[in-house]
């Protein structure tokens, strides 16, 4: 635990700082938040790449299992339901990734950036999920037939 003499000590400290210092002091704390944004914003994408590859493997695996079976066109709805999910999913973490990538002292080129792609982004998302609207309500079309 930190003694209220300790954060004295500091506070003194503080200001006995010459302008220049603190100034050194700051920019190295705003570097270091830079790399450590950075470093978020990696492993964000790489996760979003990775929900694209495992759904990708998952549903090819799927439709060759499924390949020789009469009821090929549900198995094809329901595949495109789940890779739709999954998209979606590794576009939410996309936008995640340049939210953090633009959160450390962002310079207005940068949010014009970021409003563009959460835009473009947003906009997949929507019709996304509009598709997977549609293919629940085939999937419960087919299960009341069957």
């Amino acid at each position: 635990m930190f003694s209220y003499r300790f954060l004295l000590a500091v506070a003194n400290d503080v200001h006995q700082l010459d302008a220049e210092s603190t100034v050194k002091i700051l920019l190295l704390g705003e570097g270091l938040l830079h790399q450590v944004a950075f470093g978020i914003k990696i492993i964000l994408e790489l996760l979003a790449i990775l929900i694209v590859l495992i759904a990708c493997f998952e549903s090819i695996k799927k439709l060759l299992h499924f390949s020789s079976r009469r009821a090929k066109t549900k198995v094809i709805t329901l595949l495109r339901l789940e890779l739709a999910r999954s998209l979606a999913l590794s576009l939410e973490f996309l936008l995640a990734a340049d939210i953090v990538g633009t959160a450390v002292s962002p310079d207005w080129d940068a949010l014009g950036k970021l409003g563009v792609i959460a835009f473009i982004r947003t906009f997949l998302n929507y019709f996304l999920e509009k598709e997977v609207e549609e293919l629940e309500k085939t999937k419960e079309i087919a299960k009341s037939e069957a």
